[in-house]
């Protein structure tokens, strides 16, 4: 048995999952926070870019024991602790707790953890990295938070794909916030 390999991502109406600032202040309704907060129950290993890496810092500084972090955000930071995290960077970026750079190829090193037994592994990152290991047939599930926002520019995760990546909706889920998950796997 292989272990699945599940990307995970939050984007706009327009495809868009970078702005700078745009999107800096999002605050996740609490069912939204919930999910993400199961997914990452669930995830054995965090493949993720270096610059989605910095974005999360906030998880491993925040304070546990102040009274105003409340239980959803104190449970997402452990499960983030506790969950070991594969940087993927050309440089040698400061690493916090529980975290190592990928060496080498990033494609053989997904495939050998892949390979091995296991919970999920998450991957999270830009488009580079999205495009990287899906033109390789690594992804085995593609879900996207779809947030109800349109920034008219940014980023899109599909810029990257060599070639058009072919999707099978395999289920749906609507939060209070009128964000939207659409859950994929390849179609081929």
């Amino acid at each position: 048995m292989t272990r699945r390999v599940v990307f995970f991502i939050n984007l706009t109406t327009d495809g868009m999952y970078v702005l700078e600032g745009a999107l800096a202040d999002l605050e996740p309704a609490e069912d939204v926070h919930r999910f993400a907060n199961e997914l990452m129950r669930e995830t054995g290993d965090e493949v993720m870019g270096r610059v989605m890496y910095g974005v999360m810092d906030y998880w491993d500084e925040l304070d546990l024991d102040d009274p105003a972090t409340t239980d959803v955000e104190r449970e997402f930071a452990t499960f983030w602790r506790e969950t070991p995290k594969r940087v993927v960077s050309r440089g040698r970026p400061d690493l916090r707790p529980n975290a190592t750079l990928v060496e080498g190829d990033v494609v053989e090193a997904v495939r050998a953890m892949k390979a091995g037994d296991g919970p999920l592994i998450a991957v999270a990152g830009g488009a580079d990295l999205f495009a990287t290991l899906s033109d390789a047939g690594l992804i085995d599930e593609y879900r996207f938070l779809v947030i109800p926002i349109a920034i008219g520019q940014g980023k899109s995760i599909f810029g990257s794909l060599k070639e058009p990546l072919r999707l099978r909706l395999t289920g749906t889920r609507t939060f209070s916030s009128g964000a939207v998950l659409l859950d994929y796997e390849r179609a081929d």
